[in-house]
């Protein structure tokens, strides 16, 4: 008897297995055929492209333009509230997600071209004025005609 019990409970566990797999993969059928799923797709992509140079939108058309598409595929809803709600809201998260990620890349590049620029304000300032390139050269220059050369200063010595 104890033998049956186990092959039954066995059967059992593999039917609910195999039930299992059927609802996973009707769930995946249902969200991979809903209307927002290339959108989810896309949306998904541009958080894995974050940290691409190039990207010249503003917040707010990026935005809009976001909301617009998500507007216009509403229209075509599933008909499946629950899902429609899902789909909708994860598209949500993504892009949310994706600012997040954006907000520091966009401060260290704000960063290092305010930099870039003051390199250049002080390079160009340095050729204007004719200053040697770096402290070290100037204790190793010698005076041209018109420039006086620095006097040295005697500093008493005192005996301790």
């Amino acid at each position: 008897m104890e033998a049956f019990m186990g092959s039954y409970k066995e059967k059992e566990e593999e039917r609910e297995e195999n039930q299992d797999d059927d609802h996973e993969e009707n769930l995946k059928t249902r969200i991979s055929s809903h209307p927002l799923y290339g959108l989810l797709v896309e949306t998904h992509l541009d958080c894995l492209k974050v940290g691409d140079i190039g990207d010249d939108l503003g917040e707010s058309d990026a935005l809009r333009d976001y909301m617009k598409q998500l507007d216009n595929h509403k229209s075509s809803t599933s008909g499946e509230p629950e899902l429609d709600h899902f789909m909708e809201a994860y598209c949500l998260a993504l892009r949310k997600l994706k600012e997040a990620m954006e907000e520091p890349h966009r401060k260290s590049m704000t960063f290092i071209t305010s930099m870039h620029h003051q390199l250049k304000e002080l390079t160009a300032t340095r050729s204007h004025l004719d200053l040697p390139e770096s402290p070290a050269s100037f204790h190793h220059r010698h005076p041209t005609s018109g420039e006086r050369k620095p006097k040295m200063i005697d500093f008493p010595r005192r005996s301790i």
